[in-house]
């Protein structure tokens, strides 16, 4: 069952932002997302708001599509299970997380350091760990329709997904969302108990 998209300031705001700004981000050329990238070399520049704005763009019009239905579908979901405030605290501590960690292994390895990325796929992986470690036995349709899985699949589903990419692509370039996948896999269970 879908949640209402009003139950939620943080899903409603979420959704709400990352469509004004991915679309102001398209109509400006770019300029707007390019200065709010994930980009190492930049970071350590000195450009630190860098580490908080990158997920609210997405480079593609159907990534954002997707990214406005996962943080409907899964966070609305988890807002109603844990509230507003530990929804929040989940999704700014993983994708902090690997923000920071990617930051950090530019500095260490120089091919990470002109990485430049939006968080549209971080945001589903994060939201989809998350929503799955919650409702481990639920039943999600996937690939339009053709498969159900349960929230126990669906981590590795995602997880492969990613991998498949960090193989295709690389490991430096995939290395957000590797991370986040991480860091959502091993969120601390007692951390997300609705406070």
């Amino acid at each position: 069952m879908w949640p209402r998209a009003g139950r939620s300031k943080v899903v409603s705001l979420w959704i709400t932002v990352t469509v004004i700004a991915t679309i102001a981000s398209h109509l400006d050329g770019g300029w707007l997302a390019k200065h709010a990238a994930l980009s190492p070399s930049r970071i350590w520049s000195g450009e630190v708001w860098r580490l908080g704005t990158w997920p609210f763009f997405v480079s593609l019009p159907m990534g954002l599509v997707y990214t406005a239905l996962a943080i409907y579908k899964f966070g609305g979901e988890l807002a109603i299970r844990w509230g507003d405030r530990r929804l929040r605290t989940f999704v700014v501590e993983v994708i902090g997380f690997a923000a920071i960690s990617t930051a950090m292994l530019a500095f260490v390895f120089d091919d990470a350091m002109w990485l430049s990325r939006l968080g549209g796929t971080v945001v589903f992986d994060v939201l989809a760990i998350g929503w799955a470690k919650q409702f481990p036995t639920a039943q999600l349709t996937v690939f339009y329709g053709t498969i159900t899985v349960t929230g126990r699949t669906f981590i590795k589903v995602v997880v492969g997904i990613t991998v498949l990419l960090a193989i295709v692509l690389g490991p430096f370039y995939m290395a957000p969302e590797l991370l986040a996948c991480a860091a959502a896999y091993y969120y601390p269970a007692e951390r997300l108990r609705r406070m």
